[in-house]
């Protein structure tokens, strides 16, 4: 292989495992926040009406 292209794959690996790590994080957040509703106010929405 090309000796310049090591540092491109190691930083492409570098990107995936921020965006996977991040998208992790926001994840838990998420979920916490969830589970903090008040499950008691939410209501059911009816998107298939046709008018």
């Amino acid at each position: 292989m090309p000796d310049g292209l090591w540092p491109v794959l190691a930083l492409i690996a570098i990107v995936l495992i921020y965006v996977i790590a991040k998208i992790r994080e926001y994840m838990r957040v998420s979920d916490a926040q969830w589970k903090k509703v008040d499950k008691s106010k939410l209501r059911e929405w009816d998107d298939d009406e046709d008018d």
